[in-house]
């Protein structure tokens, strides 16, 4: 019983120092490296969530070894992430989700309409949309 107090003592002891240990750095802490991949995320970095941060520091970690294309590719979702509100960036966590538990020929299905879709985009690009067709559809289908 003694032994066990203590092993719980010793536990709660620890505990403040892991969780100081697992806070992510703040925007000024980062490696000059590290902000370069994050450039496009620096205005909100501070605020950003511990988990997101620790996922976001992984992606800057593993960007050397990428090749240009995927780099490239990595840059601008950053870019288009740090454009969205709080509100949608919850909406995009949502729909990744639901996409996650759909069937995979329904998730097959619904990447052909996306691709589909982005090729239509590239194409009517030069004209701006009327603005009844700007309303951006964000729903994904509900799994089964």
């Amino acid at each position: 019983m003694a032994k066990t107090f203590r092993s719980v003592i010793s536990l709660l002891l620890l505990l403040p120092l892991l969780a100081a240990a697992q806070k992510m750095p703040q925007w000024d802490q980062l490696s000059p490296q590290q902000r370069a991949v994050l450039a496009p995320l620096a205005g909100q970095w501070n605020q950003f969530p511990e988990f997101q941060k620790k996922k976001l520091l992984g992606v800057a970690r593993r960007f050397p070894q990428l090749s240009p294309i995927q780099q490239k590719r990595i840059q601008s979702r950053l870019a288009e992430w740090s454009k969205l509100t709080p509100e949608e960036r919850m909406q995009a966590r949502q729909n990744f989700r639901n996409l996650k538990k759909l069937p995979p020929e329904e998730r097959r299905a619904v990447r052909q309409k996306w691709l589909r879709y982005r090729q239509f985009e590239g194409t009517k690009r030069r004209r701006p949309l009327p603005a009844s067709a700007a309303q951006p559809t964000t729903a994904l289908p509900q799994p089964k």
